[in-house]
């Protein structure tokens, strides 16, 4: 009897402990579900459908008394709530206004796991490989990329969209976006590799790298492929200063006008430096972007074939300024210059100071008199009226003479009688 009391006793303990969750549970309840994006529009999640990352999430409101809480989206698309009083709740779509879906809300009355809400959107998808012979098309030998292809722009509500795939292991990649405006951007590779000329309107443009795209509607998918090519890039240098003369003066401002010639396969921005040591650039054309005193940037690639044109105003600062000289980097975007032999721009300078000007001066037909010292005499008036010109000497000491002269010989004459009588 007390082995039977005691084995008695024992499950009774064992149903309790069994029965104390259960009761527990049923006052609880737990809800939880995912927002995914339903590519092949049978309302359930499979294996190659995306998941709405960050999302808005649902809206939770107990039908008993009103109490509303919101519910936001992880990084796998799900949501979750545990350890619910026991209610009535509606659970509402949060994310119409970026994407479409076949459902907009449900009740729960008891513990959901399963509360999905599929999502439409609009799909971009496409392949990302290197096209070796050129036809456009992937064969099985031509090798995928692995370079991040991203999207970024601003969804209908106004909230920033930031995405980015991977193709994977046969080159395709695939991109869910809302409403709104974006741009696709191909990632640069290195190894040589660049965008092939585009063979469609849809083609990401080469030049700059990137696609917009505007999603109107949902429901929709847009194939945008990336073909990339093993390139042979090349810059030629080209140019001349101006003014074009044989002596600069110190201060003096002189523009170097520079082409720069893509004689290679592949669009390309070039960079070029200048070995100014003596010298100032005070002013560089509007398509060159500044990354340092002396090391500038092409703003927008040049194609194959083209030309840009750029122009740097430097200054010399002294009479060592002797040598002008520019240089192509010959690195762009991962790409190599194939052929550096025709990078380098440079002219023999000669400057000189302001004062020691060696052009030749401006001649006259006239001859210049020499240069001459006049005195000016001061000329004393003699205070006649005849008219006749004074010559500066004064009468009175001859008049005096003759007086005495006069008077000495009435003087002798009158002895001489004197002594006849």
């Amino acid at each position: 009897m007390r082995t039977i009391f005691a084995a008695g006793t024992t499950a009774a303990l064992v149903l309790l402990a069994m029965g104390a969750p259960a009761l527990a549970q049923d006052e609880k309840m737990n809800i939880a579900g995912r927002f995914y994006f339903d590519h092949n529009g049978n309302d359930a999640y499979d294996a190659g459908d995306g998941v709405r990352a960050w999302g808005a999430g649902v809206r939770v409101t107990d039908q008993k008394d009103g109490r509303t809480f919101t519910l936001a989206v992880g990084a796998d698309g799900r949501y979750g709530v545990f350890n619910l009083a026991k209610s009535t709740y509606l659970v509402e779509n949060l994310d119409l206004v970026n994407y479409t879906s076949a459902k907009t809300s449900f009740t729960a009355s008891g513990t959901v796991t399963d509360g999905d809400f599929p999502l439409v959107g609009h799909l971009v998808k496409g392949l990302s490989f290197v096209d070796t012979n050129g036809d456009g098309t992937r064969q099985a030998d031509e090798k995928p990329t692995t370079g991040e292809i991203k999207v970024a722009g601003k969804a209908k509500d106004g909230s920033a969209v930031d995405q980015a795939a991977t193709p994977g292991a046969d080159g395709s990649y695939a991109i869910d976006l809302p409403l709104g405006e974006f741009t696709l951007m191909a990632p640069l590779l290195g190894e040589g590799l660049a965008l092939a000329k585009p063979r469609a309107a849809t083609d990401v443009d080469w030049a700059t790298g990137v696609r917009a795209i505007s999603v109107a509607s949902t429901g929709k998918t847009e194939q945008v492929d990336l073909r990339y090519f093993v390139a042979k890039a090349n810059i030629t240098v080209k140019g001349a200063l101006s003014p074009a003369k044989d002596t600069y003066l110190v201060g003096e401002q002189i523009t170097a006008q520079v082409k720069l010639v893509n004689s290679g396969d592949a669009p390309v921005a070039p960079r070029v430096g200048l070995g100014l040591h003596d010298a100032k650039v005070v002013r560089h054309s509007d398509n060159l972007e500044a990354e340092g005193a002396t090391q500038f940037v092409l703003r927008n690639r040049v194609l194959p074939g083209e030309t840009a044109e750029i122009e740097l105003t430097f200054v010399p600062g002294n009479t060592s300024f002797t040598l002008f000289k520019l240089v192509e980097f010959g690195s762009f975007a991962g790409l190599t210059d194939v052929d550096q032999s025709d990078n380098l721009l440079q002219f023999p300078v000669k400057v000189v100071e302001k004062s020691a000007e060696t052009t030749a001066p401006t001649t006259s037909t006239t001859t210049a008199a020499a240069p001459t010292t006049t005195t000016t005499q001061a000329v004393a008036k003699a205070g006649n009226k005849t008219g006749l010109a004074s010559t500066g000497a004064s009468p009175l000491g001859f008049l005096a003479l003759g007086t005495l002269l006069l008077a000495a010989g009435t003087g002798a004459f009158f002895m001489a009688r004197r002594r006849r009588s």
